[in-house]
C-alpha cells in the first residue's frame, strides 16, 4: 500500500480534517466539554475523527482503527496491524486559539509504527513518512527530509509546557547540560525533531499511543528512536494504550550526554 496514491490520499484526508477543525474555530461553532480525565474534547474532534475513520475504512477496509474519541477494544490490536488516530492532538491549544495542534495518523505493522502523518492545520505544515522516505510539505512546497548527523552536537531539547513547570530545565541550560530549549505543544514536536531543528524531545506524564505513533514513525524514518527513561524502546499494543515518560532522539546524539540528562530527569520526578 506504500505508493504515491496512498500518500496523496492520506495527505488530502488530513487536510480535509484540518479544514473541519479550522472552520469550526473560525466560525465559533465549536463547543467543548471535559472528559473524565479532565482533558477537553470539542465537536471538531468528533467531526474530524468521523471523517478520518470513514476515509481509512475506504482505503483499508480490513485494517482496524484505534482512535482517541471512541471506545477501543484491545482486541483490535491482535493482528499487529492497525491504525492509530488522534483527530486533534493538542486540543487545549486549539481551544485556546493557539496554533500548535496536529492531526495524527499512524499505521502499525507487527506492532511497530511504520507509516506516520502529522499535519498542523493552522501552520499548514505536514510531515509524512513511510518505509524508505520522509517528506515535509509547507505552503504547497514538498521537500524530502534527510537524516542530519548529531555526532558531536550538543543537546537541543524540545518539551511541552508540562516539563517547563515540573523540571529545572533553566538550571540545565545554565549548567550546559543542554545547549538549547524550546517549549512546544502537541505531536508537532516530533515533526520539528525529525526535521533536525532539535535533537532531543522529552515528555513526562501520561500520553497515549495515538499521541505518539505517527511521530514515532517519522523518527524511525530518519534513524531516530523513542524510548522510556530507562532507554528501552517505547512499545505499542498496551492494554490501555497508555504511555509513560519517554525521550526521543535523533541518531548520533551522544550517549554520555543523554545519560547525564536522563539521570537529572529521573532525580527530578
Amino acid at each position: 500500500m506504500y505508493n504515491n496514491d496512498t500518500q496523496k490520499y492520506l495527505s488530502q484526508l488530513s487536510r480535509k480534517a484540518g479544514n473541519i477543525i479550522l472552520d469550526a474555530r473560525n466560525q465559533s461553532k465549536n463547543w467543548f466539554q471535559h472528559k473524565s480525565d479532565g482533558s477537553p474534547v470539542t465537536q471538531a474532534d468528533h467531526d474530524a475523527q468521523t471523517l478520518i475513520l470513514d476515509g481509512l475504512l475506504n482505503l483499508t477496509p480490513d485494517i482496524p482503527v484505534i482512535a482517541e474519541e471512541k471506545t477501543n477494544d484491545a482486541a483490535l490490536t491482535a493482528s499487529g496491524t492497525y491504525w492509530l488516530v488522534d483527530p486533534i492532538d493538542g486540543t487545549r491549544e486549539y481551544v485556546s486559539g493557539r496554533d500548535e495542534f496536529t492531526v495524527n495518523i499512524g499505521l502499525l505493522v507487527e506492532h511497530q509504527p511504520i507509516l506516520g502523518l502529522l499535519y498542523a492545520p493552522a501552520l499548514d505544515d505536514l510531515f509524512y513518512a513511510e518505509p524508505g522516505q520522509i517528506w515535509r510539505e509547507r505552503a504547497g512546497l514538498r521537500q524530502s527530509m534527510n537524516t542530519v548527523s548529531q555526532i558531536g552536537q550538543p543537546l537541543r531539547l524540545i518539551t511541552s509546557k508540562r516539563e517547563a513547570r515540573r523540571l529545572p530545565v533553566q538550571d540545565w541550560l545554565a549548567e550546559g547540560l543542554i545547549d538549547e530549549w524550546r517549549v512546544c505543544s502537541s505531536a508537532y514536536k516530533f515533526g520539528l525533531l525529525a526535521a533536525g531543528d532539535y535533537n532531543c524531545f522529552l515528555r513526562t506524564g501520561t500520553t497515549y499511543e495515538w499521541d505518539t505513533a505517527a511521530g514515532d514513525a517519522l523518527l524511525r524514518a530518519v534513524g531516530g528512536k523513542v524510548m522510556t527513561l530507562d532507554t528501552t524502546p517505547l512499545v505499542y499494543s498496551k492494554p490501555n494504550f497508555r504511555n509513560g515518560n519517554f525521550i526521543a532522539t535523533l541518531p548520533g546524539v551522544g550517549q554520555a550526554a543523554l545519560d547525564r540528562l536522563l539521570e537529572r530527569v529521573k532525580a527530578s520526578l
